[in-house]
Order: C-alpha cells, then structure tokens, then sequence
C-alpha cells in the first residue's frame, strides 16, 4: 500500500528528495517534517495558527495583510501618498521591514503603480541585474489589510535595508553649506549606477528627489526609494511633488515624459542641493572645483526629452575623472550625519 505525501498546511502534493527529512511545499512555503509517525493535519493547522498568532509574543498592537502580521515599530518618514514605518513580523523568528500605509484612497493607484514597477525591475535581465535587484527596494508582501487600526486600507511591505537612515534633505539640514565637493563625486556615481540599470530596463523612475534617496551611515552607498512615479520609458510622468517644483527641469511637470534624461537632470540638481547649491538654477558655491560646477550645471539644465550623447554609465565615468584630477587617487570620506 502507496500513500501520497501532501502538505498539512495546503493540501498540494510534496515531493521530497529521497531520504530527505524534511521538505519546503512549492505552494504556500511551509517547513514540512517528514516522519514515519502520523501528524494530523488538525494538530499542524492548531500548532501553524499559535506559532503565527502575534498573541503568541505578548505582541498587542499589529496589522495583517491576509494571515501575515506585522507589528509597527516606529514612524520614520511621511511620504507623499504614504506613512512609512520601521516594524517586523509579529512572529518568531521574526523579519524587519519597512512598512508603507497609504493614507488617502485617492492615491491607491500610485502605490500599486510603485509595486508593478519594483516588480518589473525585480524580474529585469538588464546588464548587472543580480547586482543592481539587490539595490532596490525588496518587495515582500502588497495588499488591503485585513486587521489593525488601518484596516480596509492598503499597505506595501519592504524588506529592511540597514544603514540607510538619512535623506539628502536631511544632510543638508547638517550641511547648510554644502557637503565636501569630494563626497558629492561619490553620492552621485551611486545615483547614477541604479539609474543606469533601471533605464536598460525600459523603465524611468521620476521621482529623483532629497526625500527619496537615503545615505548609508559609515560608508559610500545612496539608495534610491520611492518608486509611485516611475514607468516604462516613453509614458507620461504620473505625478509630481509640488513641495519639490524646482527638481523639475522644464517645460512645466504636467507634460513631462519619463526618460532617462529627465532622471538625469533630477539626479544633477539633488546633487546641487547637496552642496548647498539652487537645484533650479544649478548655481553652485565657489568651493565647487569648476569641472564638477560645470557639469552638474549641464545636466541639472538640460533638456528632459531632448536625446542626449551621455547616459548614466558615461556621466558616472565623467565623474571619475573629475575626481581624480580634483581631489588625487581615492580616499574615503563618507558624509558623517548625527545618529
């Protein structure tokens, strides 16, 4: 007499590797234990369900998306469509994320379009893909809540990227003047190394701005968030945030396309804000080495639909050359903000 092996917790067929003692099901991702004694499949359901209740933990406040549950930490940002929390699954072992809730139902359409687009670029084969996926924002769950104090609403769930804390506007209010030119060449490579992969994706993301890139503390890395205004290249810019008009080159937001040109030209005036500079005009301060003004000028200025002979990876190499004919071989000087 055969007996089929099948998942407690799904019921889907397992087929594990002989003489394997435990198994993963393909469908919903339970740990099965394989055992010649009998478990019931009531005694696996009580025993998932007190595991996976946050009550388990004394944990008395949390949101659920289905019968996953998360419990907020603490509030960290205030985006323009969404709260954004730092929390962790109401469970253990447990995982930290960030959690985005969306405020208005208005707005639905943007979360769901940063979604798609992560999920795009996270199924992206563009050069460097294993590289540059693990650079994005790392999806883990998107949905209506089904419990909590926003429940009805909507919530993304991001993987936790330790170290980044700080938003360009937040290094400026550190630097009213200006950080060092040197760490400028830096931050902005960094920039336009992510935008390079997303443009060989066919996608832009147009929304280059201080409050959606982060520094990482202690060390050379900038990560680009904030993903509800970007799109497949070619298709017209969705939204835009009026607290930040002069990131915007011309003509006027409302009839912007998504391009790599205008991402570029983004990424130049957050960098002219980073060194106390007008992102609008791209003035820069005198301490500013003249080959760096001067590009930061011509990209920050230029034409958001007009084909350029520069794209990320050039601008990025342009940059390289800068530095080491400015500032000499290569030292490290990360940006220091409070903790």
């Amino acid at each position: 007499m055969s007996h089929a092996i099948t998942c407690p917790q799904c019921n889907a067929p397992l087929t594990p590797h002989r003489f394997a003692s435990s198994t993963v099901c393909p469908y919903c991702g339970a740990a099965v234990q394989l055992d010649e004694d009998w478990v019931s499949a009531e005694k696996f359901h009580d025993a998932f369900q007190a595991w996976n209740a946050p009550t388990s933990y004394q944990i008395s406040s949390w949101i659920s998306i289905g019968e996953s549950h998360w419990a907020l930490d603490r509030h960290i940002a205030q985006g323009d469509i969404a709260d954004v929390y730092a929390g962790r699954r109401a469970r253990w072992p447990t995982e930290l994320a960030i959690i985005k809730l969306l405020r208005d139902p208005d707005d639905a359409a943007l979360l769901e379009a940063e979604w798609a687009a992560l999920q795009a670029l996270q199924a992206s084969n563009a050069p460097g893909a294993d590289t540059f996926r693990a650079l994005l924002p790392q999806p883990i769950l998107h949905g209506n809540l089904s419990y909590g104090a926003s429940k009805g609403g909507r919530a993304s769930i991001f993987r936790w990227a330790g170290g980044f804390r700080h938003t360009f506007e937040a290094v400026r209010d550190a630097y009213p003047q200006g950080i060092p030119p040197r760490a400028s060449i830096w931050a902005w490579r960094r920039i336009l190394e992510v935008l390079s992969f997303i443009h060989h994706s066919g996608m832009a993301h147009g929304a280059i701005l201080p409050s959606h890139l982060l520094i990482q503390k202690n060390d050379h890395g900038v990560r680009l968030v904030g993903y509800s205004a970007a799109g497949r290249l070619g298709e017209t810019l969705r939204t835009v945030s009026a607290r930040f008009d002069s990131f915007y080159p011309q003509p006027a937001p409302g009839f912007l396309s998504l391009t790599p040109q205008l991402d570029l030209a983004m990424s130049a005036r957050c960098i002219a804000f980073l060194l106390g500079g007008d992102p609008k005009t791209g003035t820069l301060p005198g301490a500013v080495p003249a080959p760096l003004a001067e590009v930061v000028r011509q990209v920050a200025l230029s034409d958001p639909v007009a084909p350029s002979n520069e794209d990320a990876w050039a601008i990025r190499q342009r940059l390289g050359r800068i530095a080491d004919e400015a500032f000499g071989p290569p030292r490290f000087c990360p940006i220091a903000m409070p903790s």
